[in-house]
């Protein structure tokens, strides 16, 4: 965690001192006053459905050593009054203050920094990016999915001293977010997975992502280096601009970092060869998932740059821990159950029937979808489309739950194969129940869907009743 002083918050955050002494020293950031620890800064953050501002009573129980706000009216007399309570700080919005605070840190110290962004696998590609890094140095990374104008920068404000990468994931829903948070985080590298159909509430077009996830890019200074998948054309294009270094990974494609010779392992994954300019090694990846190819190539090409060599990278890789909700195996009493349920765009619902297809079952493949949101006008066709690749795939049973996932129901009702059988309800509980009567030892399972479906209901309540009864 990072030391300062109040000084320092006043440099970096244009703030005026209410309370306290320049010369008072603070322990580490936070923006929850419940978890808040004895000597930290408390920044008063306003969401939607809460407000720092009402809880800063509590930091100063608990020990604050500082405080960030911008309104005062909860700031009483007897608050500032006490011995020993904590320095104050004004600021006109406080978000940008907790931002600024992290920027500046971030430029005190010699640090690189590598920013990952994309449609899908920024996650994986993050974890496994750190995974290469740790064999050779000491990393910071985004803890989970703490990717967002908020996450990011209490991420940049854990730094220790001995960090010397930091390892950054960057998302988005809207224009310019990417450009915010690479103007805090000023990445050396930056990673763009792929570019498809994702965020199209606010952005309209595949046009406007790829030139929203393209200002990652475009914030890369002169002696900065851009990761780009060969495979992509969206990404490639936003590539071939730049004036800066570039390394291309690929499996298609020419990249100088590429995959061949590439062998599925069924349920134990894949092995590889992986060319990286002038070298090869063999890679072995315990993840399933074809897509689990790039994002291994990502993060070889990330780990090439950083002067890292072919052995740590591979023991990087064999070192990766695989991230819950991410093509998570979960085998229980004869049965396969992948637990992918940690968000869905129709790209991604795509990679999702391959894994299915490639996985080793012995008995029926059960494919059960929720709703893909967050895709504005396209949202009604995109499942369409989706019902109908389901139909030509062999997947024995369609289960959907949610009133978009219906339409994909529909569209395969359309395009029947004789040995697809559907099952489509309206909530999770009906969902399990079918399958409970349906799914026997021997079949493999894949529940997949947007966050705000909560499709991991699904795989609890299944699994739940079966625990019960061992």
């Amino acid at each position: 965690m990072i030391t300062g002083k109040a000084k320092d918050c006043l440099y970096a955050v244009n703030g005026k001192l209410l309370q306290g002494s320049e010369a008072a020293i603070f322990h580490g950031v936070s923006i929850n006053s419940r978890t808040i620890k004895e000597g930290e800064l408390f920044v008063c953050i306003k969401g939607k459905n809460f407000d720092g501002h009402d809880f800063f009573g509590d930091a100063f129980t608990k020990g604050a050593a500082g405080i960030i706000l911008s309104d005062t009216k909860n700031l009483s007399t007897d608050m500032i009054a006490k011995e020993g309570s904590p320095f104050v700080i004004q600021s006109e919005n406080t978000l940008r203050a907790l931002q600024d605070l992290a920027s500046y840190q971030r430029s005190l110290f010699p640090f690189r920094v590598i920013a990952v962004t994309g449609t899908n696998g920024k996650s994986t590609t993050k974890e496994m990016i750190a995974s290469i890094i740790e064999t050779k140095y000491k990393t910071l990374k985004t803890q989970g999915n703490l990717n967002n104008h908020i996450g990011l920068p209490l991420t940049l404000l854990t730094r220790e001293p001995e960090h010397e990468v930091g390892v950054l994931e960057m998302g988005m829903s809207a224009a310019g977010e990417i450009k915010r948070l690479a103007e805090i985080a000023k990445p050396d590298i930056g990673v763009i997975t792929n570019i498809s159909a994702g965020h199209l509430g606010q952005l309209k077009t595949i046009k406007e992502v790829q030139t929203a996830k393209g200002e990652l890019f475009d914030s890369l200074h002169k002696e900065g280096t851009a990761i780009v998948n060969a495979d992509d054309p969206l990404v490639l294009e936003l590539a071939k601009s730049l004036r800066i270094k570039k390394i291309t990974y690929g499996i298609k494609e020419p990249a100088d970092i590429q995959a061949s010779d590439i062998r599925n392992k069924g349920n134990h994954g894949f092995t590889f060869t992986a060319k990286i300019f002038d070298q090869a090694i063999p890679v072995k990846l315990p993840q399933i998932g074809y897509c689990n190819i790039y994002n291994a190539l990502a993060a070889l090409a990330t780990g090439h740059s950083l002067g890292i060599t072919g052995k740590e990278m591979n023991l990087g890789l064999k070192n990766y821990q695989q991230i819950p909700q991410r093509n998570e195996q979960i085998h229980y009493e004869g049965i396969t159950l992948i637990n992918d349920t940690y968000n869905a765009n129709p790209q991604s619902m795509r990679e999702a029937l391959k894994t299915l297809k490639e996985i080793n079952a012995q008995g029926k493949r059960f494919f059960i979808i929720g709703d893909m949101l967050e895709l504005g006008p396209l949202s009604e066709s995109a499942h369409h489309e989706l019902g109908q690749e389901i139909a030509r795939s062999n997947v024995d049973y369609l289960v959907t739950v949610g009133p978009l996932a219906s339409l994909a129901a529909e569209s395969a009702k359309a395009n029947v194969r004789q040995q697809l059988k559907i099952g489509k309800f309206t909530t999770h509980d009906e969902a399990v129940n079918y399958l409970l009567r349906k799914v026997k030892k021997g079949d493999c399972l894949l529940v997949k869907g947007s966050r705000g479906s909560k499709m991991e209901n699904v795989v609890q309540k299944f699994l739940k009743p079966k625990k019960q009864n061992n």
